[in-house]
């Protein structure tokens, strides 16, 4: 049976040999002035290369007052057409049609700033904040108002950027119209209200943006704008408003392909309630996966009874081959447009295409605590899971000349990282695991079957399993690894990858309770081989590392009992982006969350805690707090006592990931990827 996602199409002249498309991405890997840079000519070659029919070139300003972060690909003037003929080359070198977004901030500059905002400015020096009126808010408080002239600047300033692109050799111009951009603000029930002049035509701006396009490039030119369809904002347009005043004006321009995006970024109240408007842009870790999948749908359904038949890109949340697959065959979309995913496996349609599908690295959906920032603070755009991404041409393998051997203890995210490097360097890799499973805490860490979407945390772990098995990797499961053991290999180099332990504290009662079983550790309870019974209404020691716990345990009949130390709860950085679902969640199981409360020690039937004291200060009757299990989530702690053993006897010892410092998975497996490269 013929797969539809691998069927051709030709659109305006453009033959697209696949309906795979990648969508525009902010990468933030120009140089200061937003030229390109190797970075940025060798993350879209490796986007090329991966099989995609079309590779469109992220958000570039076409004026610089219009920037949101400082690293932003502009098109300001004719100097910055040869380095985008880098860009096109290597996209038309391996087979891709080449497309490039254009783009200017309006709201959005000013956002996630960290200092103070003068009215109508934006966070980098020289930008603005302004929209349609000053009545949304997005990045500045006090956002400016762009004049009549103002506008019409623009619209020269985007159709200029439109010729240069065409003359750096691209196939099609994208625009951003949508998430707050200007022309956003434009269609804006909520941002363009009150004007008075010709702009209180909210499609204006947008036509006249397409018309003049077409006057410097021709009608002929394809056009492709991603733009908002549904604002899913009280007050803000929806599909069907988009469809009748907006969509049937881009079919009698001409424009290409609609790249249909949903959500916004003005601070308004979500029209939805289970999923927020801004879920519908990038979609957060909890986010259900092809969330805008019915909206595609009822898109597709309104253009047939309006006889518009411009084809559209459909995407947000497509993070495995199944799921860019039903965006096309399921939701009608001409094409999936793929973002993130893009970034973890750029490969990933040559691999559907050609049946190694278990070979994909599919999305965790984590940034993994934002390991390079984020493209709005000061970030440049990465995966946590593929380390080359960005660095595809230093990070190239080199076959050895000098093969060595290689020792690495732990089976975790970082030990089999550098494993896999190793090997395909060319050296001889021997890896032991004290457990009968490959994956280590990104393994356990996974095990939440009440919470949406937590097992995708584990497509890591099988990813690097998988490899180990596809590179003929001899890892020794089961083995605790000695000292002797390890010399015994006559290794020339040693990895220390064996993780972080629970913290557990020096607490009267503590050892013995341990050894009842009544003191758990989350790796424990959470454990896909024998999990330990965390009883019917446990205390979760450690609100910020617990919260999910505590959800999931809610959502399996039991009750429990959050308490933390702090005054206030702090939560680690993996949480932050999911803190209003988890708060809600536990809202509505009932579970209150108890701060102030400080543990002095283990009692027979529970804890003996003080209450919004000094931890330093003994208290001569504590409270007791009963309960059949206590559950620690106190954060982790290195287990690397082989260095000591280890670092005199062998040349090269390497110590990573947790075993460091505690961190977040990315962290171990990009320092795995770059150490490997060291031998």
């Amino acid at each position: 049976m013929k797969d539809q996602l691998f069927e051709p199409i030709t659109i305006m002249g453009l033959e697209f040999k696949n309906r795979i498309v990648h969508a525009p991405t902010t990468m933030n890997m120009s140089d200061p002035d937003g030229h390109v840079t190797e970075r940025t000519v060798g993350a879209y070659e490796s986007l090329a290369k991966g099989g995609f029919s079309s590779v469109q070139v992220g958000a570039t300003c076409v004026r610089r007052d219009g920037l949101i972060n400082e690293r932003m690909l502009g098109i300001y003037d004719d100097t910055y057409v040869i380095g985008f003929r880098d860009v096109v080359e290597v996209i038309h070198n391996n087979d891709a049609l080449a497309g490039v977004q254009l783009f200017y901030g309006g709201l959005i500059p000013g956002l996630a700033s960290t200092t103070p905002l003068e009215p109508g400015k934006g966070w980098i020096p020289g930008t603005v904040s302004w929209g349609a009126s000053d009545k949304a808010i997005i990045g500045n408080p006090q956002p400016g108002i762009v004049s009549t002239e103002g506008y019409e600047e623009l619209v020269e300033c985007y159709a200029q950027g439109a010729r240069r692109a065409r003359e750096a050799g691209f196939d099609y111009v994208g625009y951003h119209f949508c998430h707050g951009s200007l022309p956003h603000t434009n269609l804006s029930l909520l941002s363009n209200v009150d004007r008075t002049d010709k702009y209180a035509d909210r499609f204006l701006f947008i036509e006249e943006i397409i018309k003049r396009t077409q006057q410097l490039c021709g009608p002929d030119f394809p056009l492709m704008p991603r733009i908002c369809c549904d604002e899913n904002l009280v007050g803000g347009f929806d599909i069907a408003y988009f469809v009748e005043h907006y969509a049937t004006r881009l079919q009698r321009l001409g424009v290409a392909v609609i790249d249909c995006t949903f959500g916004s970024m003005i601070r308004a109240a979500s029209r939805r309630q289970d999923v927020t408007s801004g879920e519908f842009i990038g979609g957060g870790f909890y986010t259900p996966n092809l969330v805008n999948l019915e909206n595609i749908q009822t898109v597709k359904r309104l253009f047939k009874e309006r006889g518009i038949d411009t084809p559209v890109i459909g995407s947000c949340n497509l993070g495995t081959p199944e799921q860019v697959r039903s965006m096309v065959v399921e939701g009608g979309a001409d094409f999936a447009g793929v973002s993130r995913f893009s970034l973890d496996d750029p490969e990933f349609p040559n691999k559907m295409r050609s049946g190694r599908e278990r070979e994909i690295r599919k999305s965790t959906r984590t940034g993994a605590s934002l390991l390079h920032g984020n493209i709005f603070g000061k970030g440049y755009a990465g995966s946590p899971q593929n380390p080359e991404f960005g660095r595809e041409r230093e990070y190239r393998l080199v076959p050895t000349g000098h093969p060595k051997k290689v020792v690495i203890v732990g089976g975790g995210s970082g030990g089999m990282e550098y494993a896999r490097v190793a090997k395909q360097i060319g050296h001889e890799v021997v890896l032991f695991e004290k457990s009968m499973r490959l994956g280590g805490v990104m393994d356990w860490c996974g095990n939440y079957p009440h919470l949406p979407n937590v097992e995708s945390i584990r497509y890591q772990p099988e990813y690097h399993a998988y490899q180990m098995e596809l590179l003929g990797i001899d890892c020794r499961l089961g083995c605790d690894a000695t000292p002797e053991l390890i010399l015994a290999e006559e290794p020339d180099v040693v990895v220390i990858a064996t993780g972080a332990r629970a913290k557990l504290p020096a607490l009267p009662g503590i050892e013995e309770a341990r050894r009842a079983g009544r003191i758990l550790t989350i790796d424990e309870v959470l454990s896909r081989d024998n999990p330990a019974d965390p009883g019917g209404s446990p205390v979760i020691w450690g609100a910020g590392e617990g919260l999910e716990l505590a959800v999931e345990l809610s959502r399996k009949g039991r009750k429990p009992r959050l308490i933390d130390s702090s005054p206030a709860l702090a939560l680690p950085p993996y949480l932050l982006s999911r803190a209003g679902h988890v708060l809600r969640w536990l809202a509505e199981a009932g579970v209150a969350i108890e701060t102030g409360v400080t543990v002095r020690g283990i009692g027979p039937v529970g804890l003996l805690v003080s209450r919004n004291a000094d931890p330093r200060q003994p208290e001569a009757e504590p409270d007791e707090i009963l309960c059949d299990r206590v559950i620690v989530c106190l954060g982790r702690e290195p287990e690397n006592g082989l260095k000591g053993a280890l670092e005199d006897k062998v040349a090269q010892v390497h110590v990573l990931g947790d075993a460091r410092k505690p961190r977040s998975y990315g962290n171990a497996i990009h320092e795995a990827a770059y150490l490997a490269r060291q031998i």
